[in-house]
């Protein structure tokens, strides 16, 4: 997984959230673009469908999250930030 990938999330078994990696430049958290560069983005490059993300917090604590689905900018229709 990399730049321009989405990504279906399940965080600690709980609810499902969606991001699309975008560069820094782009990143809009309130349409769930997310840095390459964040924290988020950076567990997940390299990452694939089925694997276990945990994610380190500012605060000292780490998020953990499932990969639901991904879908890559070589994947047909998906061609950018929506």
């Amino acid at each position: 997984m990399g730049f321009g990938s989405t990504v279906h999330l399940r965080e600690g078994g709980g609810d499902e959230v969606t991001y699309q990696l975008v560069m820094p430049e782009d990143a809009d958290a309130d349409k769930h673009w997310i840095s390459t560069a964040s924290p988020i983005g950076r567990s997940l490059l390299g990452k694939e469908e089925g694997d276990e993300v945990r994610v380190p917090t500012p605060a000292g604590g780490v998020r953990t999250f499932e990969i639901l689905k991904l879908f890559t900018i070589h994947d047909d229709g998906n061609s950018g930030p929506r």
